[in-house]
Protein backbone atom coordinates (compact mmCIF):
# COMPACT_ATOMS: atom_id res chain seq x y z
CA UNK A 1 0.00 0.00 0.00
CA UNK A 2 2.74 2.24 0.84
CA UNK A 3 4.52 1.57 -2.48
CA UNK A 4 1.25 2.73 -4.14
CA UNK A 5 1.20 5.87 -2.61
CA UNK A 6 4.35 6.63 -2.99
CA UNK A 7 4.02 5.67 -6.78
CA UNK A 8 1.18 7.85 -7.11
CA UNK A 9 2.71 10.79 -5.45
CA UNK A 10 5.99 10.57 -7.73
CA UNK A 11 3.71 10.67 -10.95
CA UNK A 12 1.19 13.41 -9.68
CA UNK A 13 4.37 15.92 -9.19
CA UNK A 14 5.82 14.81 -12.39
CA UNK A 15 3.24 15.44 -14.03
CA UNK A 16 2.48 19.05 -12.15
CA UNK A 17 6.76 19.63 -13.32
CA UNK A 18 5.93 18.88 -16.96
CA UNK A 19 2.38 21.15 -17.06
CA UNK A 20 4.07 23.66 -15.31
CA UNK A 21 5.82 26.48 -17.47
CA UNK A 22 9.56 26.33 -17.84
CA UNK A 23 9.26 30.26 -17.48
CA UNK A 24 7.15 30.05 -14.40
CA UNK A 25 9.80 27.55 -13.06
CA UNK A 26 13.03 29.57 -13.85
CA UNK A 27 11.50 32.86 -12.30
CA UNK A 28 10.47 31.05 -9.40
CA UNK A 29 14.44 29.25 -8.63
CA UNK A 30 16.13 32.35 -10.04
CA UNK A 31 17.45 35.52 -9.06
CA UNK A 32 16.43 38.45 -11.69
CA UNK A 33 19.34 38.83 -13.76
CA UNK A 34 20.18 42.32 -15.27
CA UNK A 35 21.81 41.71 -19.00
CA UNK A 36 23.24 44.73 -20.78
CA UNK A 37 25.45 45.08 -24.00
CA UNK A 38 28.81 47.11 -23.73
CA UNK A 39 30.52 48.29 -26.58
CA UNK A 40 34.03 49.72 -26.34
CA UNK A 41 37.46 49.85 -28.62
CA UNK A 42 40.70 48.88 -27.16
CA UNK A 43 42.16 52.45 -28.41
CA UNK A 44 38.90 54.54 -26.20
CA UNK A 45 40.30 55.96 -23.03
CA UNK A 46 36.97 56.71 -22.02
CA UNK A 47 36.36 53.02 -22.39
CA UNK A 48 39.22 52.03 -20.63
CA UNK A 49 38.10 54.15 -17.45
CA UNK A 50 34.29 52.67 -17.72
CA UNK A 51 35.63 49.16 -17.58
CA UNK A 52 38.37 49.38 -14.83
CA UNK A 53 37.24 52.38 -12.89
CA UNK A 54 33.16 51.95 -12.52
CA UNK A 55 32.41 48.52 -13.54
CA UNK A 56 34.24 46.98 -10.76
CA UNK A 57 32.61 49.17 -8.30
CA UNK A 58 29.26 48.86 -9.62
CA UNK A 59 29.49 44.84 -10.03
CA UNK A 60 30.61 44.80 -6.28
CA UNK A 61 27.87 47.10 -5.42
CA UNK A 62 25.04 44.92 -7.45
CA UNK A 63 25.78 41.11 -6.77
CA UNK A 64 29.84 40.84 -6.15
CA UNK A 65 32.59 40.02 -8.15
CA UNK A 66 32.64 38.82 -11.37
CA UNK A 67 33.56 36.52 -13.74
CA UNK A 68 35.09 36.90 -17.11
CA UNK A 69 34.62 34.40 -20.00
CA UNK A 70 35.71 34.69 -23.17
CA UNK A 71 36.92 32.14 -26.29
CA UNK A 72 40.48 31.83 -25.33
CA UNK A 73 41.43 29.66 -28.71
CA UNK A 74 41.34 33.01 -30.22
CA UNK A 75 44.48 35.25 -31.14
CA UNK A 76 45.03 38.29 -28.83
CA UNK A 77 43.38 40.64 -31.26
CA UNK A 78 40.24 38.45 -32.62
CA UNK A 79 38.21 38.15 -29.59
CA UNK A 80 35.02 39.98 -30.86
CA UNK A 81 32.90 39.28 -27.20
CA UNK A 82 33.81 39.04 -23.95
CA UNK A 83 31.00 38.15 -20.51
CA UNK A 84 31.48 39.13 -17.09
CA UNK A 85 28.67 38.27 -14.37
CA UNK A 86 28.34 37.99 -11.10
CA UNK A 87 24.92 36.17 -11.41
CA UNK A 88 23.16 40.10 -10.95
CA UNK A 89 24.76 41.53 -13.65
CA UNK A 90 25.61 40.03 -17.30
CA UNK A 91 27.90 41.96 -19.21
CA UNK A 92 28.29 41.16 -23.25
CA UNK A 93 31.22 43.09 -24.29
CA UNK A 94 31.67 43.35 -27.70
CA UNK A 95 35.13 44.95 -29.10
CA UNK A 96 34.00 47.01 -32.25
CA UNK A 97 37.69 46.67 -33.34
CA UNK A 98 37.07 43.12 -34.26
CA UNK A 99 34.78 42.64 -37.59
CA UNK A 100 32.04 40.42 -35.38
CA UNK A 101 31.46 43.08 -32.80
CA UNK A 102 31.49 46.14 -35.08
CA UNK A 103 28.63 44.02 -37.44
CA UNK A 104 26.67 44.05 -33.77
CA UNK A 105 27.18 47.35 -33.17
CA UNK A 106 26.26 48.30 -36.61
CA UNK A 107 23.17 46.58 -36.36
CA UNK A 108 22.12 47.59 -33.04
CA UNK A 109 22.76 50.96 -34.18
CA UNK A 110 20.68 50.84 -36.84
CA UNK A 111 18.09 49.34 -34.78
CA UNK A 112 18.05 52.06 -32.15
CA UNK A 113 18.06 54.78 -34.81
CA UNK A 114 21.32 56.31 -33.31
CA UNK A 115 21.64 60.03 -34.48
CA UNK A 116 24.79 60.97 -35.77
CA UNK A 117 26.31 62.77 -33.13
CA UNK A 118 25.66 59.92 -30.46
CA UNK A 119 28.00 57.52 -32.35
CA UNK A 120 30.79 56.46 -30.32
CA UNK A 121 32.36 54.48 -27.46
CA UNK A 122 31.73 53.40 -25.04
CA UNK A 123 28.35 52.86 -25.78
CA UNK A 124 25.52 50.39 -23.50
CA UNK A 125 22.51 49.09 -25.00
CA UNK A 126 19.96 47.95 -22.63
CA UNK A 127 16.58 46.75 -24.10
CA UNK A 128 15.41 49.82 -26.76
CA UNK A 129 17.64 52.27 -24.95
CA UNK A 130 21.17 53.21 -25.08
CA UNK A 131 23.82 55.41 -23.26
CA UNK A 132 27.17 56.45 -24.61
CA UNK A 133 30.41 57.96 -22.78
CA UNK A 134 32.30 57.84 -19.77
CA UNK A 135 29.99 59.95 -17.66
CA UNK A 136 26.30 59.32 -19.35
CA UNK A 137 27.23 55.70 -18.53
CA UNK A 138 28.19 55.77 -15.21
CA UNK A 139 25.46 58.12 -14.13
CA UNK A 140 22.65 55.65 -15.62
CA UNK A 141 23.92 52.40 -14.90
CA UNK A 142 23.05 51.90 -11.09
CA UNK A 143 19.53 53.25 -11.63
CA UNK A 144 18.58 50.71 -14.92
CA UNK A 145 20.17 47.74 -12.53
CA UNK A 146 17.95 48.91 -9.62
CA UNK A 147 15.29 49.01 -12.08
CA UNK A 148 15.88 45.63 -13.47
CA UNK A 149 16.15 44.22 -10.25
CA UNK A 150 12.68 45.13 -9.12
CA UNK A 151 11.15 44.70 -12.54
CA UNK A 152 12.42 40.95 -11.95
CA UNK A 153 15.23 41.31 -14.85
CA UNK A 154 16.34 42.78 -17.67
CA UNK A 155 16.91 40.58 -20.88
CA UNK A 156 19.22 40.85 -23.58
CA UNK A 157 18.53 43.72 -26.23
CA UNK A 158 16.77 42.51 -29.12
CA UNK A 159 19.77 42.95 -31.62
CA UNK A 160 19.72 40.91 -34.65
CA UNK A 161 22.72 38.63 -34.37
CA UNK A 162 23.28 38.39 -30.66
CA UNK A 163 22.51 34.75 -29.61
CA UNK A 164 25.38 34.36 -32.05
CA UNK A 165 27.80 36.36 -30.27
CA UNK A 166 26.48 34.86 -26.96
CA UNK A 167 27.12 31.82 -28.23
CA UNK A 168 30.94 32.51 -29.37
CA UNK A 169 31.55 32.94 -25.91
CA UNK A 170 32.70 29.56 -24.56
CA UNK A 171 31.68 28.55 -20.43
CA UNK A 172 28.46 30.24 -20.47
CA UNK A 173 25.49 27.66 -19.68
CA UNK A 174 21.92 27.86 -21.00
CA UNK A 175 20.50 30.78 -18.58
CA UNK A 176 24.01 32.36 -19.18
CA UNK A 177 25.72 30.89 -15.74
CA UNK A 178 29.04 30.37 -15.48
CA UNK A 179 29.83 27.14 -15.43
CA UNK A 180 33.75 27.41 -16.41
CA UNK A 181 36.01 29.08 -18.92
CA UNK A 182 38.72 32.22 -18.01
CA UNK A 183 38.21 34.22 -14.89
CA UNK A 184 41.03 36.14 -13.31
CA UNK A 185 40.90 37.78 -9.39
CA UNK A 186 40.83 41.01 -11.93
CA UNK A 187 37.96 40.48 -14.30
CA UNK A 188 38.52 43.82 -16.07
CA UNK A 189 42.31 43.24 -16.98
CA UNK A 190 40.92 40.19 -19.00
CA UNK A 191 39.57 42.41 -21.64
CA UNK A 192 41.89 44.39 -23.98
CA UNK A 193 42.91 47.71 -23.77
CA UNK A 194 45.98 49.64 -26.27
CA UNK A 195 48.35 49.11 -23.39
CA UNK A 196 48.43 45.27 -24.27
CA UNK A 197 49.65 46.35 -27.74
CA UNK A 198 53.08 46.36 -29.16
CA UNK A 199 54.10 49.66 -31.09
CA UNK A 200 54.19 47.39 -34.64
CA UNK A 201 50.67 46.52 -33.21
CA UNK A 202 49.48 50.11 -32.76
CA UNK A 203 51.10 50.89 -35.78
CA UNK A 204 49.16 48.54 -38.34
CA UNK A 205 45.95 49.39 -36.49
CA UNK A 206 45.85 52.54 -39.31
CA UNK A 207 48.80 52.24 -41.59
CA UNK A 208 47.66 55.06 -43.98
CA UNK A 209 46.67 57.60 -41.24
CA UNK A 210 49.48 56.79 -38.80
CA UNK A 211 52.13 56.96 -42.08
CA UNK A 212 50.82 60.52 -43.00
CA UNK A 213 51.14 61.25 -39.33
CA UNK A 214 55.06 60.18 -39.29
CA UNK A 215 55.61 62.53 -42.56
CA UNK A 216 53.98 65.61 -40.45
CA UNK A 217 55.77 64.80 -37.23
CA UNK A 218 59.55 64.99 -39.60
CA UNK A 219 58.46 68.00 -41.19
CA UNK A 220 57.30 69.79 -37.52
CA UNK A 221 60.75 68.38 -36.13
CA UNK A 222 62.89 69.77 -39.57
CA UNK A 223 60.95 72.93 -39.28
CA UNK A 224 62.44 73.63 -35.43
CA UNK A 225 65.63 73.02 -36.40
CA UNK A 226 65.88 74.75 -40.10
CA UNK A 227 63.59 77.87 -38.93
CA UNK A 228 66.35 79.03 -36.18
CA UNK A 229 69.23 78.28 -38.78
CA UNK A 230 67.35 79.89 -41.68
CA UNK A 231 67.21 83.08 -39.27
CA UNK A 232 70.55 83.21 -38.21
CA UNK A 233 71.49 83.27 -41.84
CA UNK A 234 68.91 85.85 -42.50
CA UNK A 235 67.20 83.64 -45.38
CA UNK A 236 63.87 83.49 -43.93
CA UNK A 237 61.91 84.78 -46.73
CA UNK A 238 59.33 86.73 -45.75
CA UNK A 239 55.13 86.16 -47.01
CA UNK A 240 52.11 87.50 -47.65
CA UNK A 241 50.56 88.81 -44.31
CA UNK A 242 47.26 87.70 -44.35
CA UNK A 243 48.98 84.17 -44.59
CA UNK A 244 49.18 84.63 -40.76
CA UNK A 245 45.22 85.37 -39.63
CA UNK A 246 43.99 82.66 -41.95
CA UNK A 247 46.11 79.75 -40.04
CA UNK A 248 45.25 81.46 -37.14
CA UNK A 249 41.85 81.51 -37.82
CA UNK A 250 42.06 77.77 -39.14
CA UNK A 251 43.69 76.55 -36.07
CA UNK A 252 40.90 77.99 -33.55
CA UNK A 253 38.19 76.19 -35.98
CA UNK A 254 39.73 72.96 -35.71
CA UNK A 255 40.19 73.50 -32.18
CA UNK A 256 36.56 74.28 -31.02
CA UNK A 257 35.15 71.24 -33.33
CA UNK A 258 37.27 69.31 -30.68
CA UNK A 259 36.70 70.60 -27.91
CA UNK A 260 33.22 70.16 -28.28
CA UNK A 261 33.70 66.84 -29.19
CA UNK A 262 35.59 65.77 -26.47
CA UNK A 263 32.99 67.85 -24.13
CA UNK A 264 30.32 66.12 -25.10
CA UNK A 265 31.55 62.92 -25.35
CA UNK A 266 29.83 62.43 -29.08
CA UNK A 267 31.77 61.30 -32.01
CA UNK A 268 33.64 63.10 -34.16
CA UNK A 269 33.39 63.87 -38.14
CA UNK A 270 36.50 61.71 -39.91
CA UNK A 271 37.41 61.48 -43.37
CA UNK A 272 38.38 58.09 -44.91
CA UNK A 273 41.70 58.23 -43.47
CA UNK A 274 42.37 57.69 -40.07
CA UNK A 275 40.40 57.28 -36.86
CA UNK A 276 39.71 60.69 -34.99
CA UNK A 277 37.60 59.34 -32.15
CA UNK A 278 40.19 56.95 -31.42
CA UNK A 279 42.58 59.60 -30.52
CA UNK A 280 40.09 61.86 -29.25
CA UNK A 281 38.94 58.83 -26.86
CA UNK A 282 42.47 58.13 -25.37
CA UNK A 283 43.39 59.69 -22.45
CA UNK A 284 45.74 61.93 -24.12
CA UNK A 285 43.34 63.91 -25.34
CA UNK A 286 43.25 66.09 -22.11
CA UNK A 287 45.84 67.34 -19.56
CA UNK A 288 44.74 67.98 -15.98
CA UNK A 289 41.39 67.20 -17.27
CA UNK A 290 41.78 69.69 -19.44
CA UNK A 291 40.81 68.95 -23.37
CA UNK A 292 43.44 69.51 -25.91
CA UNK A 293 41.34 71.44 -27.63
CA UNK A 294 40.62 73.91 -25.24
CA UNK A 295 43.98 74.86 -24.74
CA UNK A 296 44.33 75.01 -28.90
CA UNK A 297 42.03 77.67 -28.64
CA UNK A 298 43.58 79.57 -25.79
CA UNK A 299 47.14 79.16 -27.33
CA UNK A 300 45.74 80.65 -31.27
CA UNK A 301 43.95 82.95 -29.79
CA UNK A 302 46.91 84.76 -28.22
CA UNK A 303 48.45 84.16 -31.13
CA UNK A 304 46.02 86.18 -33.22
CA UNK A 305 45.68 88.61 -30.34
CA UNK A 306 49.44 89.14 -30.26
CA UNK A 307 49.58 89.35 -34.59
CA UNK A 308 46.75 92.08 -34.34
CA UNK A 309 48.51 93.99 -31.64
CA UNK A 310 51.82 93.91 -33.50
CA UNK A 311 49.74 95.44 -36.92
CA UNK A 312 48.04 97.83 -35.40
CA UNK A 313 50.30 99.25 -32.76
CA UNK A 314 53.95 100.57 -32.61
CA UNK A 315 56.57 100.42 -30.56
CA UNK A 316 57.49 98.04 -28.05
CA UNK A 317 53.45 97.32 -27.54
CA UNK A 318 54.18 95.56 -31.22
CA UNK A 319 57.15 94.04 -30.74
CA UNK A 320 55.98 92.28 -27.45
CA UNK A 321 52.45 91.82 -29.72
CA UNK A 322 55.02 89.94 -32.22
CA UNK A 323 57.18 88.34 -29.76
CA UNK A 324 54.16 86.70 -28.28
CA UNK A 325 52.67 85.35 -31.62
CA UNK A 326 56.55 83.93 -32.53
CA UNK A 327 56.92 82.54 -28.72
CA UNK A 328 52.93 80.45 -29.07
CA UNK A 329 54.19 79.23 -32.38
CA UNK A 330 57.03 77.88 -31.65
CA UNK A 331 55.34 76.00 -28.05
CA UNK A 332 52.51 75.15 -30.13
CA UNK A 333 55.09 73.35 -32.53
CA UNK A 334 56.97 71.60 -30.40
CA UNK A 335 53.56 70.50 -28.29
CA UNK A 336 52.40 69.41 -31.70
CA UNK A 337 55.23 67.13 -32.18
CA UNK A 338 54.28 65.51 -28.71
CA UNK A 339 50.76 65.20 -29.98
CA UNK A 340 51.11 63.57 -33.06
CA UNK A 341 54.77 61.31 -32.38
CA UNK A 342 51.86 59.84 -29.33
CA UNK A 343 49.28 59.14 -32.42
CA UNK A 344 50.91 56.08 -34.59
CA UNK A 345 53.48 55.01 -31.35
CA UNK A 346 51.21 55.33 -28.60
CA UNK A 347 47.95 56.05 -29.25
CA UNK A 348 47.82 53.35 -32.99
CA UNK A 349 45.15 55.60 -34.57
CA UNK A 350 46.03 58.92 -36.14
CA UNK A 351 43.65 62.37 -35.98
CA UNK A 352 43.25 64.10 -39.32
CA UNK A 353 41.78 67.32 -37.26
CA UNK A 354 44.71 66.88 -35.45
CA UNK A 355 47.37 66.73 -37.93
CA UNK A 356 45.73 70.22 -39.39
CA UNK A 357 46.30 71.79 -36.68
CA UNK A 358 49.86 70.53 -36.99
CA UNK A 359 50.21 72.15 -40.01
CA UNK A 360 48.65 75.19 -39.09
CA UNK A 361 51.26 75.76 -36.40
CA UNK A 362 54.04 74.97 -37.78
CA UNK A 363 53.02 77.03 -40.90
CA UNK A 364 52.64 80.18 -37.97
CA UNK A 365 56.25 79.66 -36.86
CA UNK A 366 57.72 79.89 -40.06
CA UNK A 367 55.37 82.90 -40.24
CA UNK A 368 56.31 84.79 -37.03
CA UNK A 369 59.57 83.51 -36.19
CA UNK A 370 61.73 86.02 -38.33
CA UNK A 371 59.61 88.83 -37.02
CA UNK A 372 59.33 87.89 -33.27
CA UNK A 373 63.14 87.57 -33.34
CA UNK A 374 63.57 90.74 -34.93
CA UNK A 375 61.10 92.12 -32.39
CA UNK A 376 63.07 90.51 -29.54
CA UNK A 377 66.31 91.85 -30.74
CA UNK A 378 64.64 95.65 -30.71
CA UNK A 379 63.66 95.29 -27.04
CA UNK A 380 66.97 94.23 -26.04
CA UNK A 381 68.79 97.20 -27.46
CA UNK A 382 66.52 99.56 -26.45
Amino acid sequence: MRSRFTFLFVLVATLFAIALPASAQSESEADPVVRVVFFFSPTCGHCEYVINEVLPGVFEEYGGQPSVFFDETLPEGQVAFYEMTNGTLDILFGDVSVDAAAQLYEDDTERLSVPDERMGVPRLDVLDDYYVGSAEIPDELPGIIEAGIAAGGIPWPDIPGIEDAIASVPGMAEGNQPIDGESTEDPAAAIPDSADQTVAEKFGNDPVGNSLAVLVLVAMIASLIAVPILIGKGMLSSAPEWLTPVLAVIGIGVSIYLGSVEASGTEAVCGPVGDCNAVQQSEYATIFGIPIGILGIIGYGILLVGWIVAKTTKGRVADLGMIAAAAIAAGGTLFSIYLTFLEPFVIGATCMWCLTSAVAITGLLWLTAGPGWAAFGRIRSS
